[in-house]
């Protein structure tokens, strides 16, 4: 199976201008844990996680209203392509130990694909599994 026969595909993103507030105010509208960080040109560079927001950010007394996504986010986000393999997608996330993968063609971004999705679509449970204990190991 690949990627984008079970990507998102109706994404939605922010800049690396808007607040932190406001990428976890998209977040709660269409309910996903991240979001792509597009520049003017539209080119991804980088990825803000629920996570992130609240631990790199809201833990440490940063005021969501007045901090950028681009303090934040992660940069140069690890993607791939909507004609790989699922199976190259869970090796991806479980290397770089990332739960989301951008769906880039082209440099365009067009979906996004999460280890839910490939859960829900693929339900390859080892694979699943092996790629879940590989993204939760502490790194050494």
């Amino acid at each position: 199976m690949r990627v984008d026969e079970v990507m998102t595909k109706d994404l939605m993103t922010c800049s690396d201008s808007d607040s932190l507030s406001e990428a976890a105010t998209m977040m709660r509208e269409i309910n996903v844990g991240s979001l792509p960080i597009v520049d003017d040109s539209g080119d991804v560079i980088g990825i803000i996680t629920d996570r992130d927001i609240t631990v790199r950010a809201v833990a440490r007394g940063v005021d969501p209203v007045m901090a950028q996504v681009i303090d934040f986010m992660t940069p140069n986000p690890v993607t791939i392509a909507p004609d790989a393999d699922v199976e190259v997608a869970a090796e991806i996330m479980a290397s770089a130990q990332v739960r989301r993968l951008p769906v880039l063609q082209d440099d365009r971004l067009v979906g996004m694909v999460s280890l839910g999705d490939l859960a829900v679509d693929v339900g390859e449970e080892e694979m699943l599994a092996e790629t879940l204990e590989r993204i939760s190991s502490p790194v050494r």
